[in-house]
């Protein structure tokens, strides 16, 4: 056995990334073939016997192991002991059981009021696996328990407001993927509670609760999961349940998101048009005001408009939300991210000293749970230092940019990186740029 009393912290690990067993023997594999350039033949079969006990790990994928976690054998657990390795009866990993095993940690996370959201997600994933036959009848209420005996969980607003709050806890780290289940699972239960009778006080908080948890969805969709169809939809949902709460804030910021899908797919103007109209909106909701004004200027600098850049930037710059005023998180207008920004607008400017000073300050400010705006920063900083002519630090900052999209789902970053790869494929050296290739092929497959 490894690890101590037996049992190592590798399933522990694993479901703090949100990873499946699977998706830890992909990552494992290619990890081997990046940094090694050797074949890992690791499957989520062995996955699953290394976090029972029934399999030893080798000295090979122990350090493997340790190098994809970045943390020691003994954190791990998986230290070799003179003990011979008890043997468990295999389960399939890829049966109904893994699946509702890595769902289980993922609701265990959200609480008690996560308890709610179980019916709601077996509807949800039989939607998404339909091609997986051998799991409908398991999927369907109805199929598992014939006779009705299922309990009928309900939750009440204070439940899905404390649940809208976790999610947005567990954002930072959580797998997209399995986060976007519970989160669209709560949509169908707040959509369904709106249909019931409720007094106006409650309904708008109904409204409230799942217009912030359908900005989410549409973050994790198109931001995370590169979905825009899915995304755009999601921020429609919030726009219009935001209007009926007439909570301008919450508009103000669906809209903002909006803005920000449009000028990611190229439409410059549509994306102006929805600041502008979320900038009306914030107008009964200043504390957002700056938010909008740094996409605004980041949208503009994006376009070539330096000057109106710059004019949006100083009314971003102008004020900062304070601590608790915008709801659940939903946006970051932090110190830290406004410095990002700047550095993008001064890159955009042709600036490359100003912007690799802002961009390395964010970069040292960024806590390690910004993933994303850490590998956003990077490609930023990476695109500065080859402008600038400091290959070696360019090529620096895109390999760990690169590597943290490894461990995070993340379409924007993705996108962002290729663009930097095709801008740097000059100047770069061939070995680094054979390496941004293999990350950027994995991340496609």
């Amino acid at each position: 056995m490894t690890g101590d009393a037996g049992r190592s912290r590798l399933r522990e690990y694993r479901l703090g990334l949100g990873w499946t067993q699977q998706q830890l023997a992909d990552k494992l594999a290619h990890f081997a073939w990046i940094q090694h350039r050797t074949h890992a033949a690791v499957n989520a079969d062995m996955v699953a016997k290394w976090e029972r006990g029934a399999k030893g790990i080798s000295p090979r994928y122990r350090t493997l192991l340790c190098q994809l976690f970045g943390v020691t054998a003994e954190q791990l657990g998986v230290t070799p002991t003179a003990s011979p390795a008890r043997h468990h009866p295999v389960q399939d990993p890829e049966s109904l059981v893994s699946l509702l095993d890595d769902a289980a940690n993922l609701l265990d996370q959200l609480g008690a009021a996560g308890t709610a959201l179980a019916p709601q997600m077996l509807s949800v994933w039989k939607d998404t696996i339909t091609s997986r036959r051998t799991m409908l009848g398991l999927l369907d209420p109805a199929a598992t328990d014939p006779a009705g005996h299922a309990r009928a969980a309900t939750a009440t607003i204070t439940d899905l407001e404390q649940l809208a709050q976790r999610y947005q806890t567990l954002y930072p780290t959580a797998d997209p993927a399995a986060l976007l289940t519970p989160v669209t699972a709560h949509m169908r239960m707040a959509n369904a509670a709106l249909r019931r009778h409720h007094p106006a006080p409650q309904r708008r908080r109904l409204l409230r609760n799942l217009a912030t948890v359908a900005t989410l969805a549409g973050r994790l969709a198109h931001d995370d999961l590169g979905d825009a169809a899915s995304g755009r939809s999601y921020y429609s949902l919030a726009t219009d349940s935001a209007h009926q709460a007439r909570d301008d804030q919450t508009v103000a910021i669906a809209l903002g998101y909006t803005a920000h899908l449009a000028h990611a797919e190229g439409m410059t103007a549509a994306a102006l048009n929805q600041l502008s109209t979320a900038l009306t909106h914030a107008q009964h909701a200043p504390t957002v005001v700056p938010w909008l004004a740094s996409m605004q200027a980041t949208i503009c600098a994006d376009s070539g408009d330096h000057a109106t850049a710059t004019q949006a930037l100083d009314r971003a710059q102008h004020k900062t939300p304070q601590s608790g005023t915008q709801p659940l998180s939903l946006i970051d207008h932090s110190p830290t991210h406004l410095l990002a920004t700047i550095g993008h607008i001064h890159l955009q400017a042709g600036d490359h000293e100003a912007a690799q000073a802002a961009l390395t300050t964010a970069l040292d400010q960024l806590p390690p749970t910004a993933r994303r705006s850490r590998i956003l920063t990077l490609v930023d900083l990476a695109t500065a230092e080859v402008r600038a002519g400091n290959l070696a630090d360019a090529s620096r900052h895109a390999i760990t940019a690169a590597g943290l999209l490894y461990t995070t789902t993340y379409a924007t970053g993705a996108v962002r990186l290729r663009a930097f790869r095709a801008i740097a494929a000059r100047p770069l050296d061939p070995q680094t740029l054979r390496a941004l290739d293999d990350h950027l092929a994995y991340l496609a497959a």
